[in-house]
């Protein structure tokens, strides 16, 4: 993949997506009103109706994990309230994890109605091997698209997210420390694509990218180098009653570093 321009400090146009990669500010533990409220504040929300638009959630809801009241977000609005916010949802919910925001730079987020758009990352890598976590650049990274570049590819910003690679098993295709954008609307096998899946029953629902694979009503899903992980050196039935695979998104864009 070409690097076709490059902009100081750390963005770059990327054939056939331009992607901006944000420094993270590092934060301290807060209480949940003050993440909450920080959060939505600086992901451009201007009041607690707006983001509860967003969220899909009472204005009443949102007020609650700002003024103290709710002690916890969780249940079912938490990743929407994550995503709308750009932050991890660990982080939001209780204030684990490093760094509050993997996806914000210094510089206030990019509101609606701009030329960009973040994209949220998750700190669970996509295993090219066994799945372990690219901690570096989970925790240092947060990756901004150009709205029309999403919109030329037909990607609904809402409906994709990233995760980083780990692994030798889809070489040379894909690298460790790689950004894997993939649609989560796009959940149809197809031959010779490359997908997000996640395996049930096996090492705690790891996620991994492979190949698909359909022969006549059989979907299999492969690694492109086998012998880079025992695990993966024979292509496995989606439909596998021991460990079945679902499929979380396709990949639509790869992003790596060269040298």
């Amino acid at each position: 993949m070409s690097i076709v321009h490059s902009v100081s400090p750390l963005t770059l146009t990327v054939n056939p997506l331009t992607v901006s990669l944000c420094k993270v500010p590092d934060m301290r533990k807060e209480p949940l009103k003050d993440r909450a409220r920080t959060a939505r504040e600086r992901a451009g929300f201007d009041n607690p109706g707006a983001a509860a638009a967003r969220i899909g959630c009472s204005r009443t809801l949102v007020v609650s994990w700002e003024d103290g009241t709710a002690k916890s977000i969780g249940g079912k609005y938490l990743l929407a309230a994550a995503r709308a916010y750009m932050v991890r949802p660990e982080w939001l919910d209780s204030g684990d994890g490093v760094d509050g925001y993997p996806f914000l730079s210094d510089e206030p987020s990019p509101a609606a109605g701009t030329e960009w758009t973040v994209i949220p990352g998750y700190s669970q890598a996509a295993g090219l091997g066994q799945g372990r976590e690219a901690v570096e650049y989970e925790q240092t990274h947060g990756l901004m698209f150009r709205r029309d570049s999403l919109n030329k590819k037909h990607l609904n910003a809402s409906k994709i997210a990233v995760l980083y690679g780990h692994g030798d098993s889809m070489l040379p295709r894909i690298k460790t420390g790689d950004a894997i954008l993939f649609d989560t609307s796009d959940t149809r096998p197809s031959d010779g694509d490359l997908f997000v899946i996640r395996m049930d029953g096996a090492n705690d629902r790891e996620y991994n990218v492979k190949r698909c694979k359909v022969v006549d009503d059989l979907v299999l899903f492969e690694a492109d180098n086998p012998s880079g992980d025992h695990h993966w050196r024979s292509a496995k039935r989606m439909d596998n009653k021991r460990h079945p695979i679902t499929i979380i998104g396709r990949v639509r864009w790869i992003g790596s570093w060269e040298g």
